[in-house]
C-alpha cells in the first residue's frame, strides 16, 4: 500500500483518480487551512473510486481526509487512521450514513464508522473495525459487527435501481433483492 505526500500548493488541482482530487483530501482545522502537506493512501482512491461506481457515479463529498496528528488528538484524543492518510469521512446526497456503510463493507473497506446521519468514516487500516459514534468523543464510540442487513439492502436496491414499493415488495418475496444487491456490489468490484 502506498502513501504518497502532496502539497496543498503545489498539487492541490492534481487528479489521483477520475472522482478525486488532492484538495479534497487536505488538512483542515474547521475551515481553515492546516499545514501544506496531505498524506493520501493509493489503496483509499482506489476503494473510493468503487464506492463512486457502486452508487452510480453521485458525487463522494470527502468532508475530511488527512489530519495533522495535533489536530486529530484535538478533536478525537488519539491517532488515527487519518493522520496515515488512510481514512476520509464522506456523505453522498441521498444516502443515509447506514446505507453507505452497507456497500462500503461489501466493497471491502477495513475501517467503517457511522459519523451522523449522513457522514459516514471510511478507511484502509489493513483490519475490520466498523463503529458508530454516539458523540464527538472519541472514547465514547460503541462497536458493531456489520452494517449489513436486509432493510438496508432492500432500500438500495430500490435507491439504486429506482424500483417502486410493489416491485421491492415481490423482489423480497422472490428474494431476487439480495441477489440484485450482491451484482451491484460486484459489479462496482471490477
Amino acid at each position: 500500500m502506498a502513501i504518497k505526500e502532496y502539497s496543498y500548493e503545489k498539487n492541490g488541482n492534481d487528479k489521483l483518480s477520475p472522482h478525486f482530487r488532492v484538495k479534497e483530501f487536505r488538512a483542515r482545522r474547521g475551515g481553515k487551512l492546516d499545514g501544506d502537506v496531505i498524506l493520501i493512501s493509493d489503496e483509499l482512491i482506489e476503494m473510493l473510486e468503487k464506492l463512486s461506481r457502486a452508487v452510480r457515479y453521485k458525487p463522494i463529498i470527502v468532508t475530511d481526509g488527512y489530519r495533522t496528528e495535533a489536530y486529530d488528538r484535538i478533536l478525537t484524543g488519539k491517532v488515527g487512521q487519518h493522520t496515515k492518510g488512510l481514512a476520509a469521512d464522506v456523505w453522498v446526497d441521498g444516502y443515509t450514513s447506514y446505507e453507505i456503510a452497507a456497500i462500503a463493507e461489501k466493497l471491502g473497506f477495513d475501517g467503517i464508522g457511522i459519523i451522523n446521519a449522513r457522514c459516514v468514516h471510511l478507511d484502509v487500516r489493513g483490519y475490520k473495525s466498523y463503529f458508530v459514534e454516539k458523540s464527538m468523543s472519541a472514547t465514547d464510540t460503541y462497536s458493531v459487527r456489520t452494517f449489513q442487513c436486509p432493510e438496508t439492502d432492500h432500500a438500495l436496491v430500490k435507491k439504486l435501481f429506482m424500483l417502486g414499493d410493489n416491485t421491492i415488495e415481490y423482489l423480497k418475496k422472490w428474494k431476487w433483492a439480495d441477489l440484485l444487491f450482491e451484482k451491484l456490489t460486484a459489479g462496482a468490484l471490477a
